[in-house]
């Protein structure tokens, strides 16, 4: 912040050279703010902006931006992560954004927890409240962009090579679920806030109220192939080989989700307190209690990528969080890792030319 002191000048050429250069840095200030949010995509290297075509709301959801006005992705720099990233959206076809972030400061990040602390909420630890208030930043691009759609991932995510097949059919039931009129010809209609399409997990059950839309998709994952604790419910209650759109119920992980823009505008002062031990936690609870309109696909169609497990890789979350130190990324970026329920991997095909189902389980 500028703080000119007027006693510590002595006459008035001096004033007016302060005020001068006063106004010179402000200028520059607001061009630096302003460009912050400038849109590139590092994984094509040119800008590009999203344009409205007469094609049909499934064929829209089959483009470039899977029917979104624009892929945002969460990362704070170059690294294996994002290198797989690039190498899965050229292998299927998509054109990801990755926005300049904000670099929180550690007392920044502290400041934050402590909101929460002051009114006895449960408060996330260090690395979970900067990946939160990364979340936040992403959150405030869209807005300033003035995006009317945009699909959020974090950078280790991972999809199956069909997902514009899968988007499609996305498209065709969320339009249905939720009473899209036929003149809006928008790949999934508006009347939503969040549609959570990457997440590791969410409850089916009887009560959920509208009732599910089930449809048949040869692509998702088996049941018994499944690995999360959610595996259950799809075993009770949803028949193999189809999936389902449902209002959000304890979703959870923030792999990739939707956003409107009155859902980012609703977002943004209802997750700006840490009152929980992490983004995704808190973003469920705001479903549950109907603060936001979530509505879920389950099970999911993203999810993420994990290097070996014997490679000593912990993410940044964890490491902030005190669970230990990572490995260099040169010690297992070229091993084949694995992607939970995602049958053919975009990574694992576009860097090994294999799949990498993690291993099922029932956690």
């Amino acid at each position: 912040m500028l703080r000119p002191s007027w006693a510590a000048y002595g006459n008035t050429m001096r004033n007016q050279r302060s005020i001068i250069l006063a106004a010179v840095l402000v200028v520059v200030a607001l061009g630096i703010l302003g460009s912050r949010y400038q849109v590139y995509s590092p994984l094509q290297g040119q800008k590009f902006s999203f344009t409205q075509s007469n094609a049909s709301p499934r064929t829209a959801a089959a483009n470039s931006t899977l029917g979104f006005e624009r892929l945002v992705a969460l990362s704070t720099k170059p690294s294996w992560r994002t290198r797989g990233l690039a190498a899965a959206a050229n292998l299927t076809g998509l054109e990801f954004t990755i926005p300049p972030q904000a670099q929180n400061s550690d007392e920044l990040v502290e400041a934050f927890r402590n909101i929460g602390e002051s009114h006895g909420a449960k408060v996330p630890a260090f690395g979970s409240a900067k990946a939160w208030l990364s979340h936040l930043d992403l959150l405030k691009y869209v807005v300033a962009s003035g995006l009317e759609t945009a699909f959020i991932v974090e950078d280790d995510v991972d999809w199956d090579v069909r997902i514009k097949t899968e988007m499609g059919l996305v498209s065709d039931n969320v339009r249905a679920y939720t009473g899209v009129n036929e003149e809006d010809t928008t790949p999934f209609g508006t009347n939503w806030d969040v549609l959570w399409l990457g997440h590791c997990g969410s409850i089916i059950t009887d009560d959920i109220n509208p009732p599910p839309r089930v449809y048949a998709d040869d692509s998702r994952c088996e049941t018994e192939l499944y690995s999360g604790w959610s595996k259950r419910f799809l075993r009770e209650k949803l028949v193999e080989g189809h999936r389902q759109v449902q209002m959000s119920l304890m979703s959870v992980c923030t792999f990739g989700f939707g956003v409107t823009k009155q859902g980012a505008k609703k977002m943004i002062p209802l997750l700006t307190k840490a009152s929980e031990e992490a983004f995704d936690v808190a973003l469920s609870g705001h479903c549950r209690d109907q603060k936001l309109k979530c509505i879920t696909v389950n099970p999911q169609l993203f999810n993420h990528y994990e290097p070996p497990k014997d490679s000593g890789y912990l993410s940044d979350v964890h490491v902030g969080d005190g669970q230990g130190e990572t490995s260099e990324e040169a010690q297992f970026e070229h091993s084949k890792g694995t992607t939970g329920n995602i049958m053919k991997s975009a990574r694992c095909e576009a860097l090994f030319h294999d799949t990498c189902m993690r291993p099922p389980s029932e956690i």
